[in-house]
């Protein structure tokens, strides 16, 4: 695997914000919870195996050495995703430190992407040959999809804003994010109701996929992944609309 030491990439010490552990939520697939410079909010990147054994990177976020080195030991970098054009601050540090790995994105959000980052192909071309399956669902505007990632015994789907998971906290940034109608349960905040063209499309394919057998993951960019009861839990996100 080619790629640039953390020396070598310029301002990437810059974008290594506080962070979590790189832990794996299923066989597979793993999670880090990053933060960002301003605001309270938390942001998620998820990292997949894929069935040739190289990663698969979804909004990413830069760690420090330790955890950056826990990542190369997974396999190499194949893609790294910008899930839209609100999702971009570390795509071009990483692009520059793994630069055999393809930037993909959206189709939709493919203009807001470049302005940061060169993009090599859009998710929608790149990403089915994978075995990653972009889901357009009814009702969601085509500047997010959601991706069906294979994973040990089913399926994860990772979602960017459609839907958050994030829980009420104190202090002041807790305040904030309850303001904004964005904490305290799992569905469509306030925001993710801006990215949505027919909420009654959204909620049947929210119903529809509930019922799936093969869900083992819900991943959201913002708050806490689900491993479990994961058809409940979208039963409940469509019950909140």
């Amino acid at each position: 695997m080619m790629r640039a030491s953390q020396e070598a990439v310029v301002g990437w010490s810059e974008h290594v914000l506080p962070h979590g552990e790189l832990r794996e939520l299923v066989p597979g697939l793993w999670q880090v919870e990053g933060t960002l410079s301003r605001g309270p909010l938390p942001r998620n990147m998820v990292v997949a195996r894929l069935p040739d054994g190289r990663l698969w990177l979804h909004s990413v976020v830069a760690m420090d050495d330790a955890r950056q080195a826990q990542l190369e030991a997974l396999g190499s970098v194949a893609f790294i995703v910008v899930p839209s054009g609100m999702h971009r601050a570390d795509a071009g540090v990483y692009a520059e430190r793994y630069p055999d790995a393809r930037v993909v994105c959206p189709a939709a959000a493919r203009e807001a992407v470049e302005k940061v980052v060169r993009v090599h192909g859009t998710c929608e071309d790149e990403l089915p040959a994978a075995g990653v399956h972009c889901v357009k669902p009814a009702g969601l505007k085509p500047d997010e999809l959601v991706y069906e990632v294979p994973v040990a015994g089913g399926v994860a789907l990772v979602f960017c804003d459609a839907l958050f998971n994030l829980p009420d906290k104190p202090g002041c940034g807790g305040m904030i994010m309850r303001l904004m109608g964005s904490s305290g349960f799992f569905g469509t905040t306030r925001l993710g109701r801006m990215l949505m063209s027919d909420m009654a499309g959204w909620k049947a394919w929210l119903l529809e996929t509930a019922e799936r057998d093969d869900l083992r993951a819900l991943s959201v960019a913002h708050g806490d992944p689900i491993v479990d009861r994961c058809g409940d839990r979208l039963r409940e996100a469509a019950g909140r609309l």
